[in-house]
């Protein structure tokens, strides 16, 4: 089995089990980029009663028979640090125990300091002595540091000290695995200094038949210059992190000064009725409008490829899948200019950086770029042209490569160890 401990929590609804519409894409991408070479995929995770899965969340069963895929719920994801420390961590570890034996490869990193559930599941496979990859798809060390800037000199003090243990945690986990996932240059600089086998990757979940067609997009661009509002979009997790609310503000500032913008919304969350209310309240009603949550599939991908540009305005450090599914639509990337998206910008020149948190100029940015349509049109080919890169076959494809490879290494020098010992 390719085993994949993770605190991504499998829903429980009596004896089915689901999971995200998302995760359950990427699962699939997974198992079917091996071809069944390591037999099929394991997914251990806490559990949660799938009642208690957000509206943002749509969720697909996984069959106990489903064809190369396998959940194993454990403990339940609502217990308290305290609680997973006590009891809960015993549980968790006797499960890997059980599991990890059997694995032909362990594949989780660092998630949580608190409650360190991938780690742990690593640690199992050090262990046991099975192939490793480790995997960092956020820098979670700015990311906090960023998130919390603001607060009291108590709180940064606490948030200094899990960032280091965190980076600790991450600088062990990548010198002892056999192939490290780190999504983008931020997170190579960060740990590829101490890892074993570092790669850079990106995760992606469209496929190439996915991809806006060419003559498509230029049926759209021909409609740019035209009189028309300029039509922006978001899709993802309504939650204050995201920044939607600093994209309304952007938006109320872009309208003062005469530009024709329209801004759709899918997906839900949280902070959903904050931002609708400050929709209200900045006048935007006319120009703002909240879709929901939808399903991830070729549908969401097409309906992507109706607007001009995908905004994002987030309030700290993050590598949102979206941004790739925006260049599957032919979309350029008009946002703040945190890290990865300064890396977005150097790799594929496919976006519009706005001045992070400096309202009133990302407003000017966004009059500009109304005036000046053509540019627009620009980055809107060069998106698509990247999406060609990024589509999941080839990420997919070249994971699988990386992880043979650094299981076929890790075998090798296994066996000649064991003829060592026995010589």
């Amino acid at each position: 089995m390719y085993l994949v401990p993770i605190q991504v929590p499998i829903y429980l609804d009596g004896d089915r089990k689901l999971v995200t519409t998302e995760w359950h894409r990427s699962l699939l991408l997974l198992r079917d980029s091996f071809g069944g070479r390591f037999g099929e995929i394991v997914v251990a995770a806490p559990s949660l009663p799938a009642k208690s899965a957000s509206t943002e969340q749509a969720l697909v069963e996984v069959p106990a028979h489903a064809d190369g895929l396998k959940l194993f719920p454990s403990f339940d994801k609502r217990c308290r640090a305290r609680r997973f420390w006590l009891k809960d961590r015993a549980r968790w570890k006797a499960d890997l125990a059980s599991l990890a034996g059997d694995a032909q490869v362990v594949h989780a990193g660092v998630d949580d300091v608190y409650r360190p559930i991938a780690f742990e599941g690593f640690r199992a496979g050090l262990r046991f002595g099975k192939p490793t990859v480790f995997v960092q798809d956020t820098d979670n060390v700015v990311q906090q540091r960023e998130l919390f800037a603001d607060h009291g000199a108590i709180q940064r003090a606490k948030v200094g000290a899990y960032v280091r243990i965190y980076e600790r945690m991450c600088r062990w986990g990548v010198a002892r695995a056999d192939l490290s996932l780190l999504k983008g240059t931020s997170l190579i600089k960060r740990y590829g200094g101490y890892a074993k086998n570092a790669k850079e990757f990106h995760d992606t979940s469209f496929g190439l038949a996915d991809i806006v067609g060419e003559e498509q997009l230029e049926r759209r661009l021909a409609t740019v210059s035209q009189p028309r509002a300029l039509r922006l979009v978001y899709c993802g997790r309504l939650t204050g992190r995201k920044g939607v609310d600093r994209s309304l503000q952007i938006l109320a500032g872009a309208k003062s000064r005469g530009a024709t913008i329209e801004f759709d919304i899918i997906g839900d969350g949280s902070e959903r009725g904050k931002f609708e209310s400050m929709t209200q309240s900045l006048g935007l009603t006319d120009q703002v409008k909240f879709h929901g949550s939808v399903p991830y599939d070729a549908s969401l991908l097409k309906r992507l490829a109706e607007y001009d540009g995908l905004l994002f305005t987030p309030t700290a450090e993050d590598t949102p899948r979206m941004i790739f599914d925006g260049y599957a639509a032919g979309l350029p990337l008009v946002a703040f200019d945190i890290d990865y998206v300064r890396e977005r910008d150097a790799q594929e020149h496919a976006t519009c950086l706005l001045p992070r948190d400096r309202i009133d100029e990302s407003a000017a940015a966004l009059v500009k770029l109304d005036q000046n349509r053509g540019r627009l049109s620009a980055v809107s080919r060069v998106a698509r042209g990247a999406a060609d890169y990024h589509a999941s076959e080839n990420w997919y494809r070249r994971r699988a490569e990386w992880t043979i490879e650094a299981v076929g290494r890790h075998n090798r020098t296994k066996s000649m160890a064991n003829r060592g010992t026995a010589a």
